[in-house]
Formats: structure tokens, C-alpha cells, sequence
């Protein structure tokens, strides 16, 4: 199995199967040659980057107007693209804030969007649930939240709580984006 290399990723956790998809279809990265490093946190950059690669990284027809992009990082491209199709609308009109943490609901929103532009059509055969910390959910994120989470790409914690400010980190990225 492709995650078999890193000496953090045990061969029984409940994500090992969602790491071994993005490794196999090139979505993610270990953080060294022997390590994953699932716990860490996801940035926005490295989200975008993600759903840049599952559409195979095409030409970038225009570029964002965000400045706080540093030309020829590894997220440069992916933030342009992401702009150009309605994915992402950064923290405001010129920022887009690439190294900052990602949350739970922006990283749900950001899916949603990405399901949207791909043509994704996202199921509703799970039940709905109202999460107990549901209004503590962005009303900008919500609408995602709940149809990422009827869909089955996205779920709480097991308390029954979303936490939707927490940040997301990569075994919980991982595994959204082999539901998706």
C-alpha cells in the first residue's frame, strides 16, 4: 500500500485507506520520505492545491487579484485557478492568506464549491443531522456543511459536535477528498 513508507501512518487507523488514495492519485505529499504527518494542519494554500490536482492542473487563464501571493510557490497556480472558478473568494478582495490554517467550514465550503464547478453532483442519502454546536457554523459555510455532510463526504465529531472553527488537518482532508 502506497502509505506503507511513512512510520506515522499505522497500517490500522481509521484514515489509512483515505492516505493511500490521495498518495495513489498524486493529491498529497508525505512531509518527509518517512513521514506524513496526518495530524498536522492543513493551510489554505494546501487546500487549494489539493482540488487544483484532482482537475490535472490546468492552464490558468486568468490570474487573481489577491497580492499576498508569492510568485512560484507551490500554491500560486492552484489560487489563480481556484479564483477563476468561484472556489475560493479569499479573506478579502486582495488576500487570500495561502499559509493560514484552514478550518472546518472553509474547508467545506471550499469542497462544496470545487463539487459545483467539477459537475460533482453531491448525493442526499444520508439523514440530516443538526450537529450540537451547529450555530456555532458560519452561515456562509452552513449550506456546505449540510450538503457535504447529507452526501456523506463530511461528518462531525463523535460527540455530535462539527467544531467548524477547529482546523482541518490531513487525515481529515484526506479522507473528505476520497468521499467527494
Amino acid at each position: 500500500c502506497a502509505s506503507e513508507r511513512f512510520t506515522d501512518v499505522a497500517p490500522d487507523a481509521w484514515y489509512h485507506e483515505a492516505i493511500d488514495y490521495v498518495l495513489v492519485h498524486g493529491l498529497m505529499e508525505g512531509t518527509s520520505a518517512t513521514t506524513f504527518a496526518p495530524e498536522a494542519k492543513m493551510t489554505r494554500g494546501q487546500m487549494v492545491t489539493v482540488l487544483y490536482r484532482m482537475e490535472q492542473e490546468p492552464e490558468i487563464t486568468q490570474e487573481s487579484t489577491f497580492t499576498d501571493l508569492e510568485a512560484g510557490r507551490y500554491y500560486e497556480k492552484a489560487v489563480h485557478w481556484a479564483a477563476a472558478n468561484g472556489i475560493v473568494y479569499g479573506i478579502s478582495s486582495t488576500e487570500f492568506a495561502p499559509n493560514a490554517d484552514i478550518s472546518r467550514q472553509d474547508m467545506a465550503v471550499m469542497l462544496d464549491r470545487y463539487a459545483q464547478q467539477s459537475g460533482i453532483v453531491l448525493g442526499t442519502d444520508n439523514a440530516a443531522v443538526t450537529f450540537t454546536d451547529e450555530a456555532d457554523i458560519a452561515a456562509y459555510a452552513l449550506p456546505a456543511v449540510q450538503a457535504l455532510q447529507r452526501a456523506g463526504v463530511i461528518s462531525g465529531m463523535p460527540d455530535g459536535s462539527f467544531r467548524p472553527r477547529d482546523t482541518a488537518t490531513r487525515e481529515q482532508a484526506c479522507v473528505v477528498l476520497c468521499l467527494l
